[in-house]
């Protein structure tokens, strides 16, 4: 019966973690399965490119194919079409009443008919920068004529006015910025301060000078990749200079990537959840991001919402998961994704659950290699304890197996292969709080403290229960005590245990697999101290003393 029982519970225990494996969440990362599973549950690709071709937007939606891979599905031909009866949306990218008053002074001859080229092109040069100032000169928009006042603003430091020689690119950027609050594609509140800024400048005040220098910069970042329909509906969205900024850093970034950038810039109506993003993952963050587009806007956003990268399995790991994956029931996934916290706390239940079953099946194996002695009641405070940190010990273990990271800082950041550096980024992180930091690395160590000292109360509620058996027997006092003499490797098992756990995670941390601090190591000895001198004065010592007592009388 012992081995049928110890048999029949391992297999619970089996069935439960492999239960838990299927559960797609992960403390610090995404699991690709419930990243996709939000990608179907919202829109897709296809319709987003079909609603940008509704608008006459053909920027956004060849910006959209590009990024996405989507199959044509005939939208080049629907663009084409698009193209050869409006032919100025191949210039523009989609329709502005006051932009194609400009096109039409434009010699089309200059542009690749198949490619729609970036607004700074169609602005640079000075006959098309003359030309739009005496277009937008005739406008009634005060904060346009602000802008047109600073055309010859002085005092630019990295930029030289329109009436220089070498001033064509600031001119151009000015007058961008003009188009875009004449076609009404700002923000009223943010073109206004646009046009605060810009009528300060004009009175020779330094820091408004500045930020419309920096203003005009980010504008040429955009506008020299992106043309004008789709730099318009990024303008739409826009609500600050600070999100300006941060969508120009981001393409200064990465200028081989604008189709993705721009996607997903579209996709989220919004910079920062992106900007955080690729500048708390540099590593893995373009990736995650090429991946989440593939699947629609949904898993764009379940991503960049947790900002968390996505899971990445060891060999082992990834074996397993790979086996028992076409397995795993839908409503797994779909939790994961609606209620993430639940998810977690579904799969930590599990793995309890399935230590608890495993520490079931050891006490079975334990009373049948006893026969000689009396069975102990599972209801004992002292067994039930040790289940239950057997239990604990079991899923923080599978966890582990399946989760490295979490042993690791969170902030973790490797020097090899290529890296994304932002400004802006690099700026706040040099006024991190070192509190903030000592809390990253506390989580760590938090951890590893918790799993030796609920080793140590396993090996301690071990050798409770052996007092008991002991103490149950039907012996004489004299037998009992040469018993306990026999235990005294047993119950001097934590101090072995503490020290091997110190020695065990000074290597680890040498060789850079765990990232505690040495606290954590040497506690795992002291409370293997702690619990043995426990064990031996509070309890060893008084019922040797009461055996010593009946032997002698």
């Amino acid at each position: 019966m012992a081995f049928i029982k110890t048999v029949f519970f391992l297999i619970l225990a089996a069935a439960l973690a492999a239960a838990s494996i299927l559960v797609p969440v992960q403390l610090r990362s995404l699991d690709r399965s419930a990243v996709t599973l939000a990608g179907e549950l919202g829109a897709s690709n296809t319709s987003k490119i079909s609603d940008s071709l509704d608008a006459a937007h053909t920027g956004s939606a060849r910006w959209i194919i590009q990024a996405t891979g989507e199959e044509p599905q005939g939208h080049e031909d629907a663009i084409r079409q698009l193209h050869t009866s409006r032919p100025s949306l191949a210039l523009s990218g989609g329709p502005d009443r006051t932009l194609e008053e400009f096109l039409e002074i434009v010699p089309s001859s200059r542009f690749n008919a198949n490619e729609i080229p970036p607004v700074v092109s169609l602005i640079l040069p000075r006959n098309e920068r003359l030309a739009l100032v005496n277009l937008l000169e005739r406008t009634s928009n005060a904060n346009v004529s602000a802008l047109l006042n600073i055309r010859d603003l002085k005092g630019l430091i990295r930029l030289h006015p329109a009436s220089h020689a070498a001033g064509a690119p600031y001119d151009t950027g000015v007058l961008t910025l003009a188009l875009l609050i004449e076609g009404g594609h700002f923000d009223p509140a943010f073109a206004s301060q646009i046009g605060d800024i810009a009528n300060t400048a004009a009175l020779g005040e330094p820091r408004a000078i500045g930020a419309a220098e920096e203003l005009v910069m980010a504008t040429l970042s955009l506008g020299r990749q992106l043309d004008f329909r789709s730099l318009a509906n990024l303008a739409a969205f826009t609500d600050s200079i600070g999100t300006w900024a941060e969508m120009a850093t981001i393409f200064r970034a990465q200028p081989d990537r604008i189709p993705q950038l721009y996607t997903a810039l579209h996709f989220q109506k919004g910079s920062h959840t992106l900007f955080n993003y690729l500048a708390t993952h540099p590593e893995t963050g373009n990736g995650d991001i090429d991946a989440a587009l593939l699947s629609g806007p949904g898993s764009l956003d379940y991503l960049l919402d947790n900002s968390l990268p996505v899971y990445q399995p060891a060999l082992i790991a990834d074996k397993a998961i790979s086996a028992l994956e076409p397995f795993r029931p839908k409503a797994f996934a779909e939790l994961a994704v609606e209620d993430r916290s639940s998810a977690l706390y579904l799969k930590f239940g599990l793995m309890l659950t399935a230590g608890l079953f495993f520490a079931f099946a050891m006490a079975a194996a334990w009373r049948g290699s006893s026969e000689e002695s009396e069975e102990i009641s599972r209801m004992m405070p002292s067994v039930m304890a040790r289940d239950l940190f057997i239990s604990c010990v079991v899923a923080i273990c599978l966890w582990i197996i399946f989760e490295p990271e979490i042993l690791k800082s969170p902030t973790e950041e490797t020097d090899s292969g290529p890296r994304i550096e932002f400004a802006v980024a690099s700026a706040l992180e040099s006024l991190q709080s070192p509190v903030k930091a000592m809390q990253d690395i506390n989580q760590v160590t938090l951890l590893v403290l918790v799993l030796f000292f609920v080793i140590q109360l396993v090996i301690y509620c071990f050798c409770l229960i052996k007092l008991k058996e002991i103490s149950k027997q039907s012996l004489s006092a004299s037998m009992k005590l040469q018993l306990l003499e026999n235990e005294e490797n047993l119950f001097d098992f934590g101090l072995y245990v503490g020290l091997g756990g110190t020695v065990l995670s000074l290597i680890l941390v040498a060789v850079g697999i765990v990232e505690a601090s040495l606290m954590a190591a040497y506690a795992s000895t002291l409370f293997g101290i702690l619990f043995v001198a426990m064990l031996k004065v509070m309890h060893l010592r008084p019922y040797r003393r009461k055996l010593i007592l009946e032997a002698g009388s």
